[in-house]
Formats: C-alpha cells, structure tokens, sequence
C-alpha cells in the first residue's frame, strides 16, 4: 500500500494540473459546430442529451482506470459516437475522446492498435451514412494526433516517474553509504584514541606513587590524545577523517610503544602517493588498535612498499592470539579498500598475525 501511495505521489508531481479531466471538456463545443447553420429538431437534442449524459459519467471513470476497464469505456465512447452520427451533431468528437483515453494503455504497441481500430471504425461510419469526407476526414485525424500525443504523453510520465524513483533511491543509497562511513571512520578514530588513552591512564596510574612527575606528564598525554580524538571525531563527521600516512606512521609506532610493543618500520612511507596514503594510513591506523588490543604481541613489523602500480601495507605481530578477528574493523577496512580498488587479505605468521592491504597507486 505504501508503494502505490509513493506511485500516485510521483505520478501527481509529474502530471501537469491540466492533465486531468475538466479542462478537456472544452472539445465538446465542437460536436454543436454545425447546428451553426441548420437549427437540430428536437428530437436531434434529445438524442444528443442521452448520448451526452451516457458519455460524461464514462468519461470522468475511464480517467482512473487501466487496462482492460479503460478498453471497454474507449469503445463506449467510440459507440456513442457511432450512434450519434446520423443525428446531425459533430460526433466525431466522442471519436477523439476515445483515442485519448485508448492512448493510456500500456504497452503503447496496444494502444496503437487501439487508435488504429477507432479511427477505422470513425472512417467506416462516415462512409455508412454518406457523409461528405470532410464532416468525418478531420476528426480521423485529430483521431490520430490525439491518440499519438496522448502515448508519448504517457511514455513522458511513466519516464518521469521511473526518474523520480530512481533518485529517490539514489538518495537513500547516498544516506546509507554516508552511515557506513561515517560508522567506519568513527569506529577507527575512536578505537585507536581510547585505547591510547587508556594505556597511559593504566601507566600514570602504576606512576602515580613511585614517580609522580612522569605519571603528571602521562596523564597530560593523555589528555593531549583526548583532545586529538575530539578533533579527529569532528573530522570524520565532516567527512575529512584520514590524515597523512607519515603522520599515521608515526602515531602508529607511539601507540604500540605505549602499550610496550617493539615497533619496526621497514620501507618507506614517501615513496606512497598522497591518495593512496591517506587510504593506507586508515587501514595502518585501525590494524595497529587491533595488534595493541587483542595480539598480546611483544613486537609488530610495518612495512610499507611501492611495488609498480601497487602500493602495499603489510602488519605483521608476534602475537600469541589472532589479532583480526571478523567484526565491524575489519569489515570497514574491506569495505574501504575495495572502494579504492584494493585488496585486504589475513595470514597467519607463525607466531602471529600479517595482515597484507594493497592499493592501486
């Protein structure tokens, strides 16, 4: 029920306001052009006045149908027609008004045909009574104006409406890819600042009686990392989550040193593209929160290589449990470099993790 209000929604923003069927009224006008010059009898306006009042309900209710229904109110107004020719009227209008409704059916190959049948049966009319070809040749051809107008009319809306609702979808695609981000971004920033800031926490704590200098310093940092957090928290709702991978790298290498794990880099983080970077440097960011928060690893090797046009991360711990398990991380680092083209793939390292991200540089 919610899909065909959202339909008539749709298909009301694409009709024009005098599409519907009062203003088109107007051609009945034309069916009184000839009493113009010979006065109708009585009897010719009474026949008429049936003819009008059968015509008019079948008119309003043949706007809000389709398929067949609207078949079968096209033929009764083409009969009214019919019917009405010898009385003296312009009856082709009545004609006219069935090519328009005829028009309306779907596929457009069937109300071809359909136009086609009435203006054959107008043509067979005018020619049963011996009409002059000009009291019916005209209205054939409005006939077939009218019916052709009306199918590219319906082609234009039913595009309108597929339009409509490919946008609207669109739309909600964009939404719901902008909450992932916006989930993957935060789960990566806010994971790597609590950690952090938990681990000096932990260590200011174990100062705190022996060495109340460095456990002050500490809990400065701490409060450093969280202001950091807050301003990388506003960037990923903007939308600017994703620093350079030098700083990455080296945030990176403090964290793991906080939580006393053995930091080496190899290679070198110049060599990789800025764009490319900036993936990577998410990637490093939320696989090294993984390595201090569930590895148990006493060190962690970052490599960083330019092989081609590959540009390759590779984290590999010493850990005595998995460091990447199947959760929502590792599923944002998928999601995020396969948007950019690249890979992620878990190995074991014996002992440990290695974690392998590769992008297209």
């Amino acid at each position: 029920m919610a899909a065909a209000r959202d339909e008539g929604a749709m298909q009301t923003k694409a009709e024009r306001w005098w599409d519907g069927p009062w203003p088109w009224l107007i051609y009945l006008v034309f069916y009184a052009v000839p009493w113009l010059w010979v006065w109708p009898t009585a009897w010719q306006l009474a026949a008429s006045a049936a003819g009008l009042a059968v015509f008019l309900p079948t008119y309003f209710i043949s706007h809000r149908l389709q398929g067949t229904r609207l078949f079968v109110a096209a033929a009764v107004m083409l009969l009214i027609g019919v019917a009405l020719a010898p009385v003296g009227g312009g009856w082709t209008v009545f004609p006219i008004y069935a090519a328009s409704e005829a028009g309306r059916v779907s596929p457009p190959r069937r109300a071809i045909v359909a136009i086609a049948l009435v203006a054959a049966v107008t043509i067979a009319t005018g020619l049963a009574w011996r009409q002059p070809p000009f009291w019916w040749l005209t209205g054939v051809m409005i006939v077939v104006a009218t019916g052709g107008a009306t199918i590219s009319r319906t082609a234009f809306y039913a595009r309108t409406r597929a339009l409509l609702a490919s946008q609207e979808e669109v739309r909600r695609l964009a939404g719901t890819a902008e909450r992932e981000r916006i989930t993957r971004d935060l789960h990566d920033v806010v994971g790597r600042t609590l950690t952090l800031a938990a681990l000096k926490a932990d260590l200011a704590a174990k100062l705190a009686a022996r060495d109340p200098a460095r456990a002050e310093t500490e809990m400065r940092a701490v409060a450093e990392v969280a202001r950091a957090g807050l301003a990388e928290v506003r960037a990923a709702l903007a939308g600017q989550a994703g620093g350079s991978l030098t700083h990455e790298v080296a945030a990176s290498r403090e964290a793991l040193a906080a939580a006393g794990i053995d930091a080496r880099l190899t290679g070198s983080e110049a060599a990789i593209p800025g764009d490319v970077g900036a993936v990577l440097a998410m990637t490093l960011r939320e696989a090294v929160t993984n390595v201090i928060r569930h590895a148990e690893a006493s060190a962690c090797v970052i490599d960083l290589a330019l092989e081609g046009r590959l540009a390759r991360l590779v984290v590999a711990d010493d850990g005595t449990s998995r460091s990447f398990g199947e959760g929502l991380g590792l599923a944002g680092m998928r999601q995020r470099l396969t948007a950019a083209g690249g890979s992620l793939s878990i190995q074991p390292n014996a002992p440990g993790t290695r974690l392998v991200a590769t992008v297209p540089a």
